[in-house]
């Protein structure tokens, strides 16, 4: 598996320089929440085309926080994904560079003609540009699919606007697969992730209880595999009223360092 360099990109006003500045790129835009088999459509798009461009490069952009955490503050339901999984994610699937944008109120007020235009001082040699059927960008969610495909394609770059991808006759999109959890249907979930639904746990949580930075199901006891770095164990997991997790059997005794784990949890 090729290595994935992250660059963050914190300031509206000053692109950063990423790693291959003089590379052919291809890329896919979006927030990717859940990294869900749609998104993954998205991130083989990229790889296998630039694959196919003398020494070219597969790369994403994507935004931390979730935009909706601060554009929808009082009606987003949660996050699926940390950022850390996704870039792991994203390298698994063979991305190259991330560039991270530190989303802000700054950002969210920046229109969509001027974020692109930063874009490509950050991405001087974009040669395909990827998003999703739903994907909208800049202030007031002023730039979509089309207005994305008119400016890119006047400046040269092809643009590829993935359609939704079905399950069950309905698009399965980020926003379904949090439906799901909060309604306790892990299995539908999985099935739009292609994995199980996962929770990221932090050093040092395992001693007693935790509560994740992700959307939790409802409270209860489900089934939970904990994943650590080299090992994992089966056991069962409580989810409390006030969103704190337990699990049993306690997971203290590890012989080894878990930088972030993760407990991928069922239906009980």
């Amino acid at each position: 598996m090729s290595t994935m360099t992250t660059v963050d990109w914190k300031d509206p006003s000053v692109p950063p320089v990423t790693t291959f500045p003089d590379r052919p790129i291809s890329l896919a835009l979006g927030v990717f929440d859940g990294v869900h088999r749609g998104h993954q459509r998205l991130l083989h798009r990229v790889v296998s085309d630039a694959t196919s461009l003398d020494h070219g490069i597969p790369a994403v952009l994507t935004f931390d926080p979730n935009p909706a955490t601060i554009t929808r503050a009082g009606s987003f339901a949660g996050i699926l994904s940390t950022t850390a999984e996704r870039l792991e994610l994203f390298q698994r699937f063979g991305v190259r560079e991330a560039v991270v944008v530190k989303f802000s109120s700054a950002f969210a007020r920046m229109p969509g003609a001027v974020f692109l235009e930063r874009l490509l001082q950050v991405f001087p040699g974009l040669q395909l540009m990827v998003a999703g059927f739903n994907f909208h960008l800049g202030h007031n969610r002023d730039t979509g699919p089309e207005e994305l495909r008119s400016w890119l394609t006047t400046r040269g770059i092809r643009v590829d606007i993935v359609p939704a991808l079905k399950d069950n006759e309905d698009s399965i999109s980020s926003s379904r697969i949090r439906r799901a959890v909060a309604a306790g249907d892990l299995e539908q979930a999985a099935r739009m992730l292609g994995r199980p639904y996962g929770l990221a746990v932090s050093p040092g949580s395992q001693e007693d209880s935790c509560k994740p930075e992700q959307l939790l199901p409802p409270p209860g006891r489900y089934r939970c595999t904990f994943k650590g770095e080299d090992s994992s164990r089966e056991g069962m997991m409580e989810i409390s009223e006030e969103g704190n997790l337990r699990w049993e059997p306690r997971i203290t005794k590890f012989h080894y360092v878990i930088p972030r784990s993760r407990i991928n949890v069922g239906n009980s």
